[in-house]
């Protein structure tokens, strides 16, 4: 049977995102015709081939602005007059308006709504104020009213983890084929270890390093705060953040400086390739989100945790519902309540018995991969094709 010709669309330039490229890469290993749609950005080329996959940079940025939606008008008839596809796998809630805005005009394909996140949950993480604050939050409600406009006309969904795709399906009252898929890494080689973080920040081959990885780190929505407290100047102790030196990190910089915090550095992003080199010589890695009122972060699965399982080092994490099933039922690390319990006194018990947790994390990581997870992606790909 011919398999279906597949259209990813994407709302950056695919560069970094390992999501959609092992999404992307797994279809077209299976076989399927598939062509990907994302954002230009300068220095990188328009057309290209990332291994096997086609790479067409024809979006702009006029796709954030609310104000110039007409674009997706544009944007859908370039698309249609020079791609065949019979499937729309849009990922996030930018690239299902421009899904939509292509089946109106060609209503024999079918739309995958790939939701990264709980949009409709999911916090305004900005340090605007006033009218610039304002703005925002009326930009967000009308992004979300278009999502929850959009969402009808989707004929598949994919989520993050079972919460998310349950909270979806029941927030929009769908009834649809649905899956989740876990963004689990593929199998790494071997990690180096070179004492990356160590020798850059001069930390000592005796004292303890805490860190956190993350594309971006918001102030005031992941708790990060309380564990900066936990953690400062304790002696012996360092705290290493790898994530983009932007508005975020600098404003978790400033709370810091301001209660006088002396052992915690900050490292820009790394190369994918590279990060279990810089975090496997780490004493424990944090996973510290602990936010009832955004369900976005209280049901999410960081990339973060797995990261630190592929590195092979233990994860101090919070007692959210999928940060459980993880590091509590593969015991790769000790979850608490913040609430109740420290952060600190839990990365304490790690660093005092760091053995015991290894061939936990070699067992989980032989079953949390890519390599495992593609196979329901495949699965599902399969069923709607018949």
């Amino acid at each position: 049977m011919t398999k279906p010709s597949i259209l990813f669309l994407l709302d950056n330039p695919f560069t970094n995102d390992r999501r959609v490229y092992r999404e992307a890469k797994t279809m077209v290993d299976a076989g399927y015709p598939l062509v990907l749609i994302a954002v230009a950005k300068t220095g990188i080329a328009p057309q290209e081939v990332v291994e096997g996959i086609s790479v067409a940079r024809i979006l702009q940025n006029d796709i954030y602005d609310v104000k110039q939606s007409r674009c997706f008008d544009r944007y859908s008839d370039q698309i249609i007059q020079s791609y065949t596809f019979d499937i729309i796998h849009a990922h996030d809630q930018v690239m299902l308006h421009l899904a939509v805005t292509i089946k109106r005009k060609k209503p024999t394909v079918k739309i995958i709504y790939d939701s990264h996140e709980l949009f409709h949950a999911w916090p305004l993480n900005t340090n605007a104020t006033g009218f610039t604050y304002l703005k925002s939050e009326i930009v967000r409600f009308l992004l979300k009213r278009r999502e929850a406009r959009n969402i009808k006309h989707i004929d598949a969904l994919i989520a993050v983890n079972e919460p998310i795709r349950l909270d979806i399906l029941d927030f929009f009252s769908l009834k649809i084929p649905s899956i989740s898929i876990r963004n689990l890494p593929t199998l790494p080689p071997p990690a180096n270890h070179q004492d990356l973080l160590r020798k850059k920040f001069n930390i000592a081959a005796t004292d303890k390093i805490l860190v956190y990885i993350g594309a971006n780190i918001y102030p005031k929505t992941i708790n990060i705060e309380q564990v900066i407290r936990e953690f400062a100047n304790k002696e012996h102790v360092f705290m290493v953040f790898i994530c983009a030196l932007n508005w975020g990190q600098k404003e978790v910089k400033k709370y810091a400086d301001s209660i006088g915090v002396t052992n915690l550095y900050f490292h820009d992003v790394v190369p994918i390739e590279a990060i279990p080199d810089y975090l496997c010589d780490a004493t424990a890695g944090i996973v510290s989100s602990w936010n009832k009122k955004d369900l976005s972060y209280w049901y999410g699965l960081d990339n973060k945790l797995f990261e630190y399982m592929m590195a092979e080092i233990p994860i101090v994490a919070t007692e959210q519902p999928e940060y459980i099933k993880i590091v509590r039922d593969h015991a790769i690390g000790i979850c608490i309540n913040p609430e109740k319990e420290s952060y600190f006194d839990a990365f304490e018990k790690i660093a005092h018995e760091p053995s015991a947790y290894q061939g936990k994390l070699k067992a989980a990581k032989s079953i949390l991969n890519w390599e495992n997870e593609s196979l329901r992606l495949l699965n599902f790909y399969s069923e709607l094709a018949k």
